[in-house]
């Protein structure tokens, strides 16, 4: 408990007179076992989630080739014969692109229609739109909007180009002589990614110390325990899941852990040398940061080991490097670190801004009842909204809405009669039923009714019809854009609307048998399925928390103090999200989850010197003027980095990457805020004058 006192002067100094050799054995065995499992980066975020995606495994069961879809829209000063030729000329260079296997626009559209020469004479054509002069293309899509409204703007100044190709296109090479934006498919992970990644961390870490510190010796030993971190934990999780896969949402969980556990032992050891000799910080360093540090073990193994039970990779991975990377940086801080330490002193172990520590206890210390009361019941409001919202519209949290996005789906048939039409025909006329926003549906059956309509039938639709529109579609060699391998191909067209919405009604209608083809679709069918999951597992975390903590802390006023002041940043977090209309993603739950871990630690290390301090007969406003220094300073050093680090993630060109940094960073204060303002008078609340007597009998 926190009134025992560890003997580690041995310890300690057998670490010293090994220092070499336990250097030297970290190291080799970190290269060795770099060596030996050669982790395997990534290369895709998109097909980590994609992995066990259900809706993956059923497309690529039958064969059918998965695209990436980007859009890129062009804008005009005004149309005219130049325009044109070079807008003709930019769809050819697309088409040429590699792994470019359709551009869908203006360009790449026909023009159906009846060409009756005489009374007796008429024959339906498709000709492409390009071949008509300019003013004839305007004139002709004003009178026929319909099939085109996707690919130009009423006043013919802004062009789009669906672009469907089998990885993502690169625009460096090309050369695009108009302003343009490119919504760009889910871009793959590349190694450049993970070197702005790294560097960002490097960056920080280095600057940290230099104005914290005064020193380079921080930075070298938080890079240092940080990779070995990292290595070691990847390692020990491929001898238990045979995994050699490394994503990046997993690499911030590792360093977020690292980080945190090492200022706590660095931060001892630099303050403790204003009194004592570096070989006393050693032991001040290890002996009041060792039963902290090991609790938080329990607590995240405890909070998230249920998650190691889930039906899902993806999350037992995640979670599980949560898990490992606490153990890992546990056993690196007290046996490595001290080694390499062992070979420094600090001349200068003053914290300029440690003052703080004591205008935070000064005014705590004074709290307003009235004013915690109010914040909790507004808390409490927050969390009664969230869960009516949860009740009332459960699917509500979880939109994703887009401006403009396209889904394609195959749809597997023997033969194309009219009964295939009626059932594709029932689907597009439901699918614009149910759901919102669909600006288009593309399908065989609206190719087929345009070339029909074109012949001027005057009888009802049948299957002689049909025969002549199939014919005059393999005449002009449409088909290959609506037939492929057995599937007939649909498009559907999303405009200001929940794309998640559409996709769970998608995945849910009988009708016909859908097979999604389109990478992001997919991405986001299996990134619904493990936010549900990880939105109960955090909630549940909480709960294990706070259990955990009045178990550790033989109070079960404590551990109702653990479970608020987690909880409180998830709250507010969460309401940050319903007023700025942010979704619940996959993105948000991880930062979530690296928050429960990190806030968890916090709360322990504050308890403990609280606590500590006042069993030893400090007062309550030196125990916190105590907790502060030892413990609220490392924390909110950590927070600072960590925010640094997230927000400067939101530069990289990785979506995924962008949104865990924006959401991460915001949650990262979020929770210093908690723990500086919210966390040390609950403790007050909780605190009571006989708890130092009590103990001590």
């Amino acid at each position: 408990m926190y009134y025992h006192t560890p003997n580690t002067s041995k310890f300690v100094l057998f670490i010293r007179r090994i220092r070499a050799l336990i250097i030297a054995l970290f190291v080799v065995l970190s290269i060795a076992a770099f060596a030996l499992i050669k982790p395997e980066l990534i290369s895709s975020d998109t097909f980590f989630w994609l992995s066990e995606s259900k809706q993956f495994e059923k497309t690529t069961q039958r064969e059918y080739a998965t695209t990436y879809i980007g859009r890129l829209s062009v804008k005009t000063a005004a149309f005219s014969e130049a325009t044109k030729f070079q807008l003709q000329s930019l769809q050819a260079e697309l088409e040429n692109q590699p792994d470019v296997e359709q551009v869908e626009s203006l360009f790449a559209a026909h023009m159906v229609y009846n060409d009756q020469t005489s009374e007796e004479s008429a024959i339906v054509k498709a000709l492409p739109i390009g071949q008509l002069t300019a003013p004839k293309m305007m004139a002709f899509v004003k009178s026929f909007p319909e099939p085109y409204t996707q690919f130009v703007s009423d006043d013919f100044t802004e062009f789009h180009f669906i672009i469907h190709s089998q990885s993502p296109i690169h625009f460096d090479r090309m050369t695009i002589p108009f302003e343009y934006h490119y919504s760009e498919p889910i871009v793959e992970a590349e190694l450049g990614h993970y070197l702005w990644y790294v560097g960002v961390i490097v960056l920080v870490i280095m600057l940290m110390s230099r104005i914290l510190f005064r020193n380079y010796i921080a930075a070298l030993g938080a890079i240092i325990v940080t990779l070995l971190t990292l290595i070691w934990t990847f390692s020990i999780m491929y001898l238990l899941t045979g995994s050699k896969q490394i994503h990046i949402a997993m690499s911030l969980m590792v360093v977020s852990i690292s980080i945190g556990h090492y200022l706590y032992f660095y931060y001892r050891w630099h303050v403790s040398q204003f009194k004592s000799d570096p070989n006393r910080a050693l032991e001040k360093s290890i002996n009041r940061n060792l039963h902290p540090a090991v609790w938080t073990l329990p607590v995240l193994i405890l909070s998230l080991g249920s998650l190691l039970f889930a039906d899902s990779k993806i999350v037992t991975m995640l979670s599980l490097s949560l898990m490992v990377s606490s153990a890992v940086a546990y056993i690196i801080n007290i046996v490595f670190l001290p080694a390499l330490l062992s070979y420094f002193s600090v001349s200068h172990p003053r914290i300029g801004f440690a003052r703080i520590c004591y205008w935070f206890a000064n005014r705590e210390i004074h709290y307003s009842p009235k004013v915690l009361k109010g914040f909790m019941g507004l808390t409490v409001i927050i969390l009664l909204t969230i869960v009516i919202r949860l009740t009332m519209a459960p699917d509500g949290f979880f939109d994703k809405h887009v401006a403009q996005n396209t889904i394609t789906l195959k749809v597997p048939f023997e033969e194309i009669d009219l009964d295939t039409l009626h059932k594709i025909e029932i689907f597009e006329r439901e699918l614009r039923t149910h759901n919102d926003g669909i600006e288009k549906v593309d399908s065989i059956v609206a190719i087929l009714k345009r070339l029909d309509m074109a012949n001027k039938p005057q009888t009802p639709f049948d299957e002689q019809r049909l025969l002549q529109a199939l014919f005059f579609l393999e005449l002009y060699d449409l088909q290959q854009a609506y037939i492929d391998k057995n599937a007939l191909n649909i498009s559907i067209t999303l405009h200001n609307t929940d794309q998640s919405a559409v996709i769970r009604w998608l995945e849910e209608y009988k009708g016909i048998t859908i097979y999604f083809t389109d990478i992001e679709s997919l991405s986001e069918s299996s990134k619904m399925d493990k936010t549900l999951l990880l939105a109960l597992s955090s909630l549940s975390a909480l709960l294990m928390i706070g259990l955990i903590m009045g178990i550790i802390f033989r109070s079960a006023r404590i551990g109702f103090v653990g479970f608020v002041a987690n909880a409180v940043p998830i709250i507010w977090f969460t309401l940050f999200m319903m007023v700025f209309d942010f979704e619940l993603s996959i993105e948000a739950l991880i930062a979530m989850t690296i928050s429960v871990g990190l806030t968890s630690d916090t709360i322990i290390h504050f308890g403990y010197k609280y606590f500590r301090s006042r069993y030893f007969g400090r007062t309550q406003k030196h125990a916190l003027e105590i907790m502060f220094f030892y413990s609220g300073v490392p924390a909110i050093t950590s927070a600072i980095v960590l925010m640094t680090v997230f927000a400067l993630l939101t530069l990289t060109q990785l979506q995924s990457l962008q949104l865990i940094g924006a959401y991460g960073a915001i949650l990262m204060f979020i929770s210093l805020m908690s723990d500086l303002f919210i966390l040390p008078v609950l403790l007050l609340v909780v605190d009571n004058k006989s708890i130092g007597q009590t103990q001590r009998h």
